[in-house]
């Protein structure tokens, strides 16, 4: 563990945040809920304490979201809220409209998890394009499989195709260079400079291919991988449509969110064999279990984790502190790092 690494909280005195109660609705790195209830007045869980969530919100200064959702019902309800910090990036989870409507602030930490999502990505891509799952499944239920029987094609010198150019894409596409593939980049909301030596926010060039639509890139790919957030506009981006005109040999990967890929169109290809696998930390609904998964949850070709794609120890400590500590810095009238709304 990472005991080292917590800082010491700043004396406080009688500031807002020694006094703020402030909730947890789901569980947070327990390093960093012993660090958070030093710098603030009072820690609260649903269920704690004979507390309801209800409860818990009706008395929160502040919410610390590591996971799940915050709806506009229960924003509404929480007359007291003034911020919720999220430790990662996504804030889709939260209803943004509520918070602007009542005030409240909220802030992510981007970028933090980006190399242990890449890290997962690269493995997502490994497993389905070697038939990982598959092939343990089969000799754990007694089939003998001879390695000629067991042949798939690797990662070496393919062509990955990206959707998106967030920090996530960024570290993937470092993580790919020994395997020396043919990157491909569909991003209509980036910069054209974005990942060249105009850039300042990467100093670290990679090779990589940019393509104007889809159409153009869906085509060529081996290997799909999808980065970009979850909007109106990429809703079931990855459709039947979009599936159609991929090589029956090309594999999806998704660690961004749940319902860019159509996981119904996605069951349809795989069944028909219009694509050879895929590999999804995230889904349209979660949590990812039982009757959430669908047909897919069936498949040998396809492995679904419960959305753990920055879920390392160290990262998810940094993390947590790191939101603590806008938090705190926020109630204690230094202003929102990092804010959103």
């Amino acid at each position: 563990m990472m005991s080292g690494y917590l800082p010491t909280p700043p004396s406080e005195g009688s500031v807002p945040a020694s006094q703020a109660t402030v909730f947890l609705p789901t569980p947070f790195h327990p390093q960093a809920e012993e660090y958070a209830a030093r710098r603030f007045g009072r820690l609260v869980r649903a269920e704690e304490g004979g507390l309801t969530r209800e409860q818990c919100l009706e008395e929160c200064d502040a919410v610390l979201l590591r996971i799940g959702d915050m709806s506009g019902e229960d924003i509404a309800r929480a007359n007291k809220l003034r911020i919720i910090a999220r430790n990662g990036t996504g804030v889709d989870s939260i209803d943004l409209e509520e918070c602007k409507r009542r005030g409240v602030v909220v802030t992510n930490c981007p970028g933090g998890n980006a190399a242990a999502v890449a890290e997962l990505c690269l493995t997502l891509m490994l497993v389905i394009l070697r038939r990982v799952k598959e092939i343990s499944t089969r000799i754990a239920l007694g089939e003998r499989i001879p390695s000629i029987m067991a042949l798939s094609p690797g990662l070496q010198g393919k062509t990955v195709g990206l959707v998106g150019m967030g920090d996530i894409a960024y570290e993937l596409c470092k993580l790919l260079l020994p395997f020396r593939c043919r990157i491909l980049v569909f991003s209509p909301t980036s910069s054209p400079t974005r990942w060249t030596t105009a850039d300042n926010r990467y100093p670290e060039v990679v090779p990589h291919q940019r393509v104007g639509s889809l159409d153009e890139l869906l085509p060529q790919v081996d290997v799909l991988s999808i980065h970009c957030p979850l909007t109106s506009s990429t809703r079931n981006l990855i459709s039947t449509a979009e599936m159609e005109v991929m090589k029956p040999s090309a594999v999806i990967v998704n660690t961004a969110r749940g319902g860019i890929i159509d996981e119904i169109a996605l069951a349809e290809a795989l069944k028909k064999g219009k694509l050879a696998g895929a590999g999804l930390d995230v889904m349209a609904t979660e949590p990812a279990y039982g009757e959430n998964l669908g047909e897919l949850g069936k498949m040998l070709n396809v492995v679904i984790l419960p959305h753990l794609g920055g879920s390392t120890d160290e990262i998810t400590l940094q993390g947590c502190v790191k939101a603590v500590n806008i938090m705190a810095d926020y109630l204690d009238g230094k202003g929102a790092v990092n804010r959103v709304v």
